[in-house]
């Protein structure tokens, strides 16, 4: 009968060894062999002939599992989104954190295949992305990385003129000042909600990169809240800086309180609600210097406010110089210097009658006082036929002398 390995020859078959399990598991050593070498090899001891079986090598993770951002990755918008992600693996555990042991929020998918970051990162701060995972043949494996979010260099904010909570006139014009340039300014425009104050239409001017005002197409509506939504956080500007932050305030208006001061008469007019309450007799700037025209809110208010001619650039020997003194019942009108104000002693006999200030509306002691108590920050002063023109818009807030349609043509010019 043939062989069943009848492809070898019997000598080569009878001298190949092969291992078979005996009925109690035992591994056994069987040959067959009819030459004398053979057999003498089967005669050795079984001390030096046991087989020992080699050690299964471990099987390596087959997974491929993608990480953003990717290691080494820095100036991370902190908005931006963790994710781990395999296709051909499941994600069993993965954790993100700072070196401080603050966790970020994340959500692992129903089939295990991607994790997502849920909140918001910190800025200035390192992430370690760790991360286990399973393939398709249960093989573990896991992994780890660190990436880095935007450093102070590169972050943004902003201040705005008014304060939570507080009282202004009508006339109040916003003001916003960022730490950057804005070159993405209509991106930011949209990021800042405002409503409240009457709901009108509301426009924004920008006078340079750094600083934009906005303005209702008319004066806010009297005893209203004004409310603000500014939304930069994680918002590209511009050259990659990044908004670092939101804030929410709000603020409310009072009665309506307007004065218009009128060079032909030498008065000042006071209403309250429209309604004349009291009519002054003041002076204004003289030829050589005279009062700017046009509304102007009131932007700050002291009792008293040190007057020193050399913020007008007057030395001693200037024919307009005049000697340092502490004004009283004090408005500011304009950031170059123009006051509403108690005038000195010696300009007493010249109110209603002369113009004797450098640009200012001074009054008599009860008047001045008066004005002080009645007026406050953000109600108008308006001055009128003195036959100058207007301060520019941004000494001051100067910006309701500017036509509401061009309003936001920062290349618009009017009289000034």
């Amino acid at each position: 009968m043939e062989h069943p390995h009848s492809g070898l020859s019997r000598d080569a078959w009878t001298r190949r060894s092969f291992v078979t399990v005996g009925a109690l598991g035992t591994v056994t050593l069987a040959a067959c062999s009819t030459s004398s070498e053979n057999a003498a090899e089967s005669e050795v001891s079984p001390s030096t002939t046991s087989a020992t079986p080699s050690p299964t090598p471990e099987k390596e993770f087959a997974g491929t599992v993608e990480v953003y951002p990717a290691l080494g990755e820095v100036e991370i918008n902190p908005v931006e989104k963790v994710t781990v992600t395999s296709l051909d693996s499941t994600l069993t555990d993965v954790t993100v954190t700072t070196p401080e042991g603050a966790e970020l929020a994340g959500e692992l998918s129903e089939d295990g295949s991607t994790w997502t970051s849920t909140d918001n990162m910190l800025f200035h701060s390192d992430y370690t992305v760790s991360w286990q995972a399973a393939d398709a043949e249960g093989t573990a494996g896991e992994g780890e990385s660190t990436f880095s979010t935007v450093t102070p260099s590169h972050e943004a904010d902003v201040i705005v003129n008014v304060t939570d909570g507080s009282t202004y006139g009508i006339g109040r014009i916003l003001q916003f000042n960022f730490s950057e340039p804005v070159l993405n300014k209509a991106e930011v425009e949209k990021r800042i909600k405002i409503t409240g104050g009457g709901d009108q239409a509301g426009k924004f001017r920008w006078y340079n990169d750094y600083m934009a005002r906005y303005r209702p197409a008319d004066k806010w509506a009297t005893n209203s809240t004004i409310t603000l939504n500014i939304d930069l956080f994680g918002l590209d500007i511009g050259n990659g800086m990044i908004g670092n932050h939101n804030t929410a305030l709000s603020f409310n208006t009072w009665n309506k309180r307007y004065a218009l001061a009128d060079n032909l008469t030498k008065t000042i007019k006071i209403y309250v609600d429209d309604v004349l309450v009291r009519e002054n007799p003041i002076t204004l700037g003289n030829a050589e210097w005279p009062s700017v025209v046009g509304e102007l809110p009131i932007m700050e208010k002291s009792e008293s406010y040190y007057f020193n001619p050399t913020s007008l650039d007057l030395e001693e020997d200037n024919e307009h110089y005049y000697e340092p003194f502490w004004a009283s019942w004090t408005a500011r009108l304009t950031s170059g210097g123009v006051f509403v104000h108690q005038a000195l002693p010696t300009a007493w006999s010249s109110v209603g009658v002369y113009n004797v200030s450098h640009g200012c509306i001074g009054m008599l002691p009860e008047d001045a006082k008066f004005f002080y108590n009645t007026f406050g920050v953000g109600d108008i002063v308006e001055t009128v036929n003195t036959g100058y023109p207007q301060a520019d818009p941004d000494d001051g807030y100067g910006d309701w002398n500017i036509p509401f349609e061009h309003y936001s043509d920062s290349s618009w010019v009017g009289n000034w």
